[in-house]
């Protein structure tokens, strides 16, 4: 009688808690190696990396359909393939667990997710419905209408906030955009047009959006004025909450951009963003009315892509703050040291992902 084991027949409940604790691409390997394995990953409803990961767009190359992942924890980097024609041309705009929010070639905007290939098309910019007006040129690029000024496309993008969330279980999304310095629209699923979010509602105006997050069915907006406005999205109109923050922490500064996002815990951070220095991060204070100065985050590490903190664990230092400008920069908040940490092709570009995969 053979002693050997037969992996095919592993004991059910003994190889979905392997497969539990396999990362994602490992994960993704296990489920296609025979129909028995698949079945068992049937019966595993998500699977989700605690930490995160880069997703690396390289340079610009027609007719390419792949990109590059980059696991920090293992130092390695992983190729996905056939994720569209042309898609290392488009651009990333925002993301959502393993879902990117893309704009292509052609001025449209679909959401997309890296590891299923499922894809949402969004509505066209020109179905927007509001003041700002949208125009399509014939080779397919737009521009903006403001106050009777018009704006392209491309430069605006340089100057574009967004955030996006998309319900795992039910592809159910939300992406909400910040066009230029004043103007924001959204759209969500069931909605076959963009729609403008005012931007004078509350006890302030926005003042421009430096940053933009997304938490809880609320959306975080840092003003050129380093204020905070939170808008709830829980209704089909979002609305401004009247518990703005208006203390502006840097206000004898001019260099005053900022970034802000949240601990682990949910409390509210902000840093002032400055590449060549690390400095200055801020937390809300218990009433949400001003600005404590922050010494240590301690064990966690702040990814200001994502706007939150994580465990600081293998791929992320503790204590750290991670910016992307293309390349990805760490600053050690300890001794205010900025290093790159990964370089990107000079024309392409990088952006932080939290992997998951939802079963389909």
């Amino acid at each position: 009688m053979s002693n050997k084991v037969k992996w095919s027949e592993l004991n059910a409940d003994v190889l979905q808690s392997i497969l539990e604790r396999l990362s994602i691409i490992n994960y993704l390997k296990a489920r296609s190696v025979c129909k028995n394995w698949r079945v068992v990953c049937k019966q595993i409803s998500s699977i989700q990396d605690k930490f995160p990961w880069i997703i690396i767009f390289p340079r610009r190359r027609p007719k390419n359909s792949t990109c590059q992942v980059f696991n920090p924890q293992e130092g390695k980097s992983y190729t996905l393939r056939n994720l569209g024609n042309d898609f290392s041309t488009h651009h990333c705009i925002a993301t959502s667990g393993s879902w990117l929010l893309m704009l292509d070639l052609r001025s449209n905007l679909y959401v997309l997710n890296v590891f299923t290939r499922e894809r949402i098309e969004l509505p066209p910019l020109e179905s927007h419905q509001g003041r700002l007006q949208v125009h399509r040129l014939q080779n397919n690029t737009f521009t903006f209408m403001i106050n009777q000024s018009s704006v392209p496309a491309r430069n605006v993008l340089n100057r574009t906030k967004a955030v996006l969330w998309v319900d795992e279980k039910t592809n159910g999304y939300i992406v909400v955009w910040s066009i230029g310095l004043s103007y924001i629209m959204y759209t969500k699923n069931g909605f076959d047009f963009w729609r403008e979010i005012p931007t004078k509602e509350g006890p302030e105006n926005l003042h421009g959006c430096q940053d933009i997050v997304y938490k809880d069915n609320k959306v975080y907006i840092l003003t050129s004025l380093n204020r905070i406005r939170i808008l709830d999205c829980s209704q089909e109109l979002p609305r401004a909450l009247l518990d703005n923050v208006d203390d502006d922490p840097f206000r004898d500064d001019q260099r005053r951009r900022g970034k802000i996002g949240f601990t682990v815990s949910g409390e509210v951070l902000m840093v002032k963003n400055q590449l060549n220095q690390v400095f200055n991060i801020l937390k809300m204070n218990s009433e949400g009315t001003s600005w404590d100065e922050v010494e240590s985050l301690e064990g966690e590490a702040w990814i200001t892509d994502l706007g939150v903190t994580v465990p600081a664990v293998d791929g992320t230092r503790p204590n750290s703050i991670y910016y992307r400008y293309k390349s990805i920069y760490r600053g050690d908040l300890s001794i205010q040291v900025l290093e790159m940490i990964l370089d990107v092709d000079k024309n392409g570009h990088a952006r932080w992902f939290i992997p998951s995969l939802r079963e389909i």
